[in-house]
């Protein structure tokens, strides 16, 4: 709660000039989230699907064959695997000889060492956020934010796992980092685009579903910034492209809905506590335009809530990518046949909830700039809101950090 308390004052100040402390501190979070994210690789175990994409798609595999799709996994796009096996090669890791004798066991190096990519890459994800809103808004708002991730339950279940996911959380978070600094209309956003071109490639490159990513981004740019049609050969097209031809070479599996139900699957990455602020958002909107258009309300929001309307849409976009797979799933499934779909199959949505649910709350705030009371009362509700999530993912979360 004290976070809440904080960006009261620092949703109504202007935006601080950057610099020193705003890296400085930034560093110190990537350092805190570096400490937990090896802190929980110590204390949990290796568990089979680690072993099983250490043995065949990394070490059992050739560089060629990981990029030519040959990874035996449902997700085989390689930039993952590649960087896995180029590390372990570079420190010189031998894989335990019982593991190739199909004894799994886990000890502690190896719980470490597999799993240095992922705790770096969703450090590095958290704290890029953090820096972004310190650096657009506060070191209030920064710390803010890192208050909304660390409530997200994706974020611990999958900080420390050997897999792609927290690779697919940090290209999720900087393509939509770099989508808010394009909305904004920089004079530069020539250089903007160029980010943006490579991060869809590599997120090409990382996994599947980041078409659909891919698509809601590079469709609100052209309708909102630029419609040289020339561009999006580079920003759309290409990366597309990469990603189609792995899913074409990738294993086909059955898969079937589990004990998670599609809703539960959506909110296990953006929390029910998320979607009532996006709901709250969109009252706020409402009562804007439609005292706009009536001109007799005095306690209608300010003209701050508009800002964050591209963002949320990029989520509606996302959102929507995620129930189409949803269907697809839906219609091939075959009764309890082949794997349950999972939670981390759309753990690109954790990111862009944290980004949403941090923009709604500062548009939210400053459009009751003129108006104390409903200020006031707007600051407690998503406060409960949101301390609800804190208090119900933190604590759990030590627990398993301190393997108790």
């Amino acid at each position: 709660m004290i976070s809440f308390f904080v960006i009261v004052k620092s949703a109504l100040c202007d935006r601080p000039k950057t610099g020193f402390w705003v890296t400085g501190v930034s560093l110190l979070v990537l350092a805190g989230c570096l400490l937990l994210g090896f802190s929980e690789a110590r204390h949990r175990a290796l568990w089979n699907d680690e072993y099983y994409s250490q043995l065949s798609s990394v070490y059992n595999i050739s560089y060629q064959d990981q990029f030519l799709g040959k990874i035996g996994e449902g997700n085989n796009t390689p930039l993952f695997y590649v960087l896995e096996k180029l590390f372990l090669q570079l420190i010189h890791y031998q894989v335990p000889a019982q593991w190739l004798q199909g004894h799994w066991y886990s000890d502690a190096p190896s719980q470490l060492l597999l799993r240095i990519n992922p705790v770096f890459f969703m450090s590095l994800s958290v704290a890029a956020v953090f820096y972004f809103f310190s650096q657009e808004f506060s070191l209030g708002i920064g710390f803010y934010s890192l208050f909304i991730y660390f409530s997200s339950y994706m974020l611990w279940a999958y900080w420390a796992e050997a897999r792609p996911y927290a690779m697919i959380v940090f290209l999720t978070t900087v393509q939509s980092l770099l989508f808010l600094k394009a909305m904004q209309g920089a004079q530069g956003f020539n250089r903007i685009w160029k980010w943006l071109v490579l991060v869809h490639l590599l997120m090409g490159f990382t996994f599947i579903f980041s078409v659909g990513l891919i698509l809601a981004v590079s469709l609100l740019v052209w309708w909102m910034i630029d419609r040289d049609w020339k561009k999006y050969f580079f920003l759309t097209l290409l990366p597309i492209a990469v990603s189609l031809f792995y899913y074409v070479h990738a294993p086909k599996y059955d898969f079937f809905f589990g004990s998670l139900s599609p809703e539960q699957l959506i909110r296990d990455n953006i929390s029910r506590q998320r979607f009532d602020i996006l709901f709250i958002f969109f009252i706020f909107l409402s009562v804007y335009f439609w005292g706009q258009k009536k001109q007799v309300l005095k306690c209608t929001p300010g003209k701050e809530i508009l800002k964050p309307v591209p963002y949320v849409v990029f989520m509606i976009t996302a959102l929507a990518s995620s129930a189409v797979v949803l269907v697809l799933f839906a219609l091939h499934a075959k009764g309890n046949q082949g794997f349950p779909i999972t939670s981390r199959y759309f753990i690109y949505l954790t990111p862009i909830g944290v980004i949403a649910t941090t923009i709604l709350t500062v548009s939210l705030i400053k459009s009751l700039s003129k108006h104390l009371l409903m200020r006031g009362v707007l600051i407690g509700l998503i406060g409960l809101l949101l301390a609800q999530q804190f208090f119900k993912i933190v604590p759990k979360a030590v627990h398993s950090i301190m393997g108790t």
